[in-house]
C-alpha cells in the first residue's frame, strides 16, 4: 500500500499476495478505483463495513477488493447476503457459495431471507421493488447489530448507464437522470433504519470485475435470471444495450458523463430550493415522518422551484427519493395549485394532501386528523354528551341564548332546540349524503361541502355527524343545518360542541 500525492492510500505494484507472486496490473488498477471511491466516500477505516455479495463477479471483486483494503487499513469487513428464494436450490447455492467465501477468507458472515414474490404480491409491488426493499431491509438490520457504518454494493459502471436509461423510460426528471450516486441512504421504513450505501465500482465496467475474478482465480456465481427478458432491467441489457452500442461502443461512459452533469446542476438547483425550504417549511417531525408546506407560498413561487421543494418534502417524508417520478412530482404541482382537499398516493407509503393554506405529506393512515375513529351509528340523547376512546368528545347542551351567535366557529355551533327530537344519531358519512348548511336555500352533497370546505380526503370518513329525522342536523368542524337554525325569538339554544 502506498499514498498518492494527497496522502491517500494506494495500492502499488510491489504488493504481492504471499505465494502467488506480484498482484496483476488490473486487479491493482480496480482496487485503486474502488479505494479511491471510498476515499471520497469519506469512509472510516475504524467502523466496520457491510459488503452485500450476491456471488456474481460484481459483489465478489467488491468483497475481495474490499477485504485486500482492510487487512491494509485494519477495517473490518462482514459478508452479507440475502436468499431472495426465487430460484428454488439456485438460490440456496448462492447462499452456500457466499457463506463458504466467507469463511474461507476468515471473514464475518451475515445471511438472511425472504420469499420476494410472495412479498411482492401482498404489497402490490413488482418483484424488483420488493427484492430491493428486503434486500436493504436485511442490510438496515445488520448495520445496527454491528455497528456497521455502510452496506457497499457492487454496482458498475454499466449499472449506472442501464439505471440512467430505464429513469429516462419511465419518466423520471433530472433528479432521476443523476442515476445512482456514490453514496446515498435507504428508507427509513424499509427496516433497521436508515442505511447508508456506497457504490465504490460505479466507475468500473462488468467487464473488468470479470477479468478481476479471473485474474484472482474467483469461480462468481452464474445467475440464470439474468438472462431472462422477465425484467425491464434485463430487457434492456440484453436487447437495448447492445442496439446503442453498435451507434457508439462507449455508450455506457457517454450516459454516465449525463448523469454526473445532471447531478452537478441538480446540486447547483438544491442549493436556490435549500434557500427557499426555510421560508415555506411550515412543520417537519422525524418521528411521525410528517412533512406540511406553506400551500399560498408554494403557488407563488415558480413552477420548476415548486415541484423541486414539492420533491424534498416527499424526500423528508419517506427518507428516499427512489421510485418517486416526475409524473408523481407534476400531479402533486397540479393539485397544489387546483384546491384544498385533493390527495395522492406516493412512493413507498406517503400520502399527499392539500389544504386551505398547506400541503402535507405523511405515511398513510398516520395522517394528524383532528376527529375521532370512524365509528358504528349511536344513539346520542339531546342534551348528551359522548366521549371517543381517542379522547375527543361531543356535547348538547341547553343554554341561554347568548348576544352572539357566530356560525363560523369550528368547536361549537347554536341550533334550535325545538328542531331536534330527545334522541339523535351519532355517524359518519355515506354515500349519497345531502345537506343544506346554513344560509343555503338548496341541498348539496356532503362531498362538496368537504372539498369546498378544504377537508383532506383521508379525514372524511372520520368526520362526526348529527342526523334527525328531517335529515343531517350538524357535520363537525363546518355547519348546523337550514332547518336547525336559531329563529329570532328563542329563549333557548342546543350549543353543539365538538372537542378534539
Amino acid at each position: 500500500m502506498g499514498h498518492d500525492a494527497r496522502g491517500n492510500a494506494r495500492f502499488v505494484t510491489t504488493l504481492n499476495s504471499g505465494a502467488n507472486g506480484p498482484i496483476p496490473d488490473h486487479v491493482i488498477s480496480v482496487r485503486n478505483t474502488i479505494n479511491a471511491a471510498l476515499q471520497e466516500a469519506e469512509i472510516d477505516p475504524t467502523r466496520p463495513v457491510l459488503v452485500a455479495v450476491s456471488g456474481g463477479a460484481d459483489s465478489m471483486t467488491a468483497l475481495d477488493a474490499l477485504q485486500a483494503i482492510g487487512e491494509a487499513s485494519g477495517q473490518t469487513v462482514i459478508a452479507c447476503h440475502f436468499n431472495h428464494r426465487m430460484r428454488g436450490a439456485d438460490s440456496d447455492a448462492d447462499e452456500q457459495y457466499v457463506r463458504e467465501a466467507a469463511e474461507s477468507r476468515g471473514l464475518a458472515y451475515l445471511g438472511d431471507g425472504a420469499d420476494v414474490s410472495a412479498y411482492a404480491k401482498e404489497e402490490r409491488m413488482s418483484v424488483e421493488d420488493a427484492a430491493r426493499r428486503l434486500r436493504y431491509g436485511f442490510l438496515g438490520r445488520a448495520a445496527v447489530q454491528e455497528g456497521a457504518q455502510a452496506a457497499i454494493t457492487g454496482h458498475t459502471l454499466d449499472d449506472q448507464a442501464e439505471t440512467v436509461l430505464l429513469h429516462i423510460v419511465r419518466g423520471s426528471g433530472l433528479a432521476g437522470v443523476r442515476g445512482m450516486r456514490l453514496t446515498s441512504q435507504t428508507p427509513r421504513r424499509w427496516g433497521g433504519g436508515t442505511l447508508t450505501v456506497i457504490r465504490p465500482l460505479l466507475r468500473v465496467h462488468r467487464e473488468d470485475t470479470e477479468e478481476y475474478c479471473r485474474e484472482r482465480g474467483i469461480v462468481p456465481r452464474l445467475d440464470v435470471s439474468n438472462e431472462s427478458t422477465t425484467f425491464s432491467r434485463n430487457r434492456l441489457r440484453l436487447n437495448v444495450m447492445p442496439e446503442l452500442e453498435a451507434i457508439n461502443p462507449r455508450v455506457a461512459e457517454s450516459i454516465t458523463r449525463l448523469s454526473d452533469t445532471a447531478a452537478e446542476e441538480f446540486a447547483a438547483l438544491q442549493e436556490v430550493v435549500d434557500e427557499l425550504w426555510e421560508h415555506v417549511l411550515d412543520n417537519s417531525d422525524s418521528e411521525t415522518h410528517m412533512v406540511t408546506l406553506d400551500r399560498r407560498l408554494l403557488k407563488i413561487t415558480r413552477p420548476a422551484l415548486r415541484r423541486s421543494l414539492l420533491r424534498k418534502a416527499f424526500v423528508d417524508a419517506a427518507g428516499t427519493s427512489v421510485d418517486l417520478l416526475r409524473t408523481h412530482v407534476t400531479d402533486m404541482d397540479r393539485i397544489t395549485e387546483t384546491g384544498a382537499g385533493r390527495s395522492l398516493d406516493l412512493p413507498h407509503g406517503i400520502r399527499f394532501e392539500t389544504r386551505t393554506d398547506t400541503v402535507m405529506f405523511s405515511p398513510v393512515n398516520m395522517e394528524d386528523a383532528p376527529y375521532p375513529e370512524p365509528i358504528e351509528p349511536i344513539e346520542m340523547s339531546v342534551p348528551g354528551r359522548i366521549e371517543f376512546p381517542g379522547g375527543e368528545s361531543i356535547e348538547l347542551e341547553l343554554i341561554d341564548r347568548p348576544d352572539d351567535l357566530d356560525p363560523s366557529s369550528e368547536s361549537f355551533q347554536y341550533a334550535d332546540p325545538a328542531a331536534f327530537e330527545s334522541v339523535v344519531t351519532l355517524r359518519n358519512r355515506t354515500e349519497g349524503d345531502r345537506f343544506r348548511p346554513l344560509g343555503m336555500d338548496t341541498d348539496t352533497r356532503l362531498k362538496d361541502l368537504f372539498v369546498n370546505a378544504g377537508v383532506p380526503r383521508s379525514w372524511r370518513d372520520r368526520v362526526p355527524i348529527l342526523e334527525g329525522s328531517r335529515g343531517i342536523a350538524w357535520v363537525a368542524g363546518l355547519r348546523i343545518s337550514e332547518w336547525a337554525r336559531v329563529p329570532p325569538d328563542a329563549g333557548k339554544v342546543l350549543r353543539i360542541s365538538f372537542n378534539a
